[in-house]
């Protein structure tokens, strides 16, 4: 009889020691996953004032170039800042939603993977309307003068002409510097590369998780 109430207690306090570690699992999860959620409010906001920019855009295109049809180079400048607009507001949405489905209820491997899918669409969000700046500057500005009643090609042909070639010239230096900083022998170096385009937001947000899969793990 003592081997068997030996053999029950040993069993229950088992049992025990399993819903604690199960309870400070679950407790450590949502602690770790409520600092995840906090850490990407930057990025959610400023994909807000993404949103906001783009609507400026149209909003300055709308004003220009339907008064302004029968300039065939001012009708370009003005539809490709409005084109621009709404890449932006597109983007923007689209990070936005990938952000509000992240489900915090979800397994750690699966919100990882969800949180991949964000930082993909982020960098490729930052590269749409960060890198395009190269060239669109020059209709932006057009669009600016010819609000203010001038017509920069016409003035200025040459500004024009040396704008887009810096900007061609910075958009391949730039694409240089992405494969040279991704060749093999320079792997670490394109990973720091490809942290800093992912944003801090969605890279503290990725350690939170490690941390968890790790703690699970033990």
């Amino acid at each position: 009889m003592e081997l068997d109430e030996l053999k029950h207690a040993w069993q229950t306090l088992g049992r025990q020691l399993e819903r604690h570690d199960s309870i400070n699992l679950q407790l450590f999860r949502e602690n770790k996953l409520d600092k995840a959620r906090s850490s990407l409010r930057p990025l959610f906001w400023g994909q807000i004032a993404q949103i906001l920019f783009g609507v400026a855009f149209i909003l300055l295109a709308v004003s220009f170039w339907p008064q302004h049809r029968d300039v065939p180079h001012l009708l370009v400048a003005g539809i490709l800042v409005h084109v621009y607009g709404v890449a932006t507001i597109i983007l923007a949405g689209i990070t936005l939603g990938l952000v509000s489905h992240i489900d915090r209820s979800a397994p750690v491997l699966a919100i990882q993977k969800q949180l991949a899918r964000l930082r993909r669409v982020y960098i490729i969000n930052g590269m749409v309307t960060g890198l395009s700046w190269w060239l669109i500057w020059i209709p932006v500005l057009m669009v600016l003068t010819g609000l203010a009643g001038a017509d920069l090609y016409a003035t200025a042909p040459s500004l024009i002409w040396i704008g887009l070639a810096v900007g061609i010239v910075g958009l391949l230096a730039t694409g240089w510097f992405h494969r040279w900083s991704h060749a093999p022998r320079r792997a670490e170096f394109g990973k720091r590369v490809d942290d800093s385009a992912a944003g801090g937001s969605i890279r503290n947000s990725q350690r939170i998780l490690d941390e968890i899969a790790q703690f699970e793990h033990e």
